[in-house]
């Protein structure tokens, strides 16, 4: 099973790439709007898409991947385009919920993540054991 490693904002997050950029294993980067008490995000694709994605970590997801929960913040700081780093390059986050492949290129956005087909795909194509 995948090892999931909550992050909560970009500076917690750069600093967990850190210490797994050694890792041979793929590390997956999913990014979705800070959650309330009731752990309901405020960013309402985060929600729709929260079922779905959760599923296919456990069960296309290869066995030792990492993946990153990042938490981005409230929607006041997800909206900051000058100041959100997550928006800036290397990542060029322009909407949540995002799954990206770290050093890789690829990735899948938005209602992309709703759809398990994209999903099954996306983790075939960056499991390195798929490619031998």
């Amino acid at each position: 099973m995948p090892e999931f490693v909550p992050a909560r904002g970009f500076i917690e997050m750069e600093k967990l790439l850190k210490l797994y950029e050694n890792q041979k294993d793929p590390i997956y980067i999913y990014l979705f709007g800070e959650k309330d008490k009731q752990g309901r995000s405020w960013c309402p694709d985060c929600v729709d898409a929260e079922e779905t994605i959760m599923t296919a970590f456990r069960t296309n997801a290869p066995e030792e991947s990492v993946i990153l929960m990042v938490d981005v913040g409230n929607r006041e700081a997800w909206m900051d385009i000058k100041d959100n780093n997550f928006r800036k390059p290397p990542y060029n986050v322009d909407g949540i919920p995002s799954l990206l492949h770290w050093k890789g290129v690829e990735r899948l956005d938005g209602i992309q993540l709703t759809k398990k087909t994209l999903l099954e795909l996306f983790f075939e194509v960056t499991d390195p054991k798929q490619k031998d």
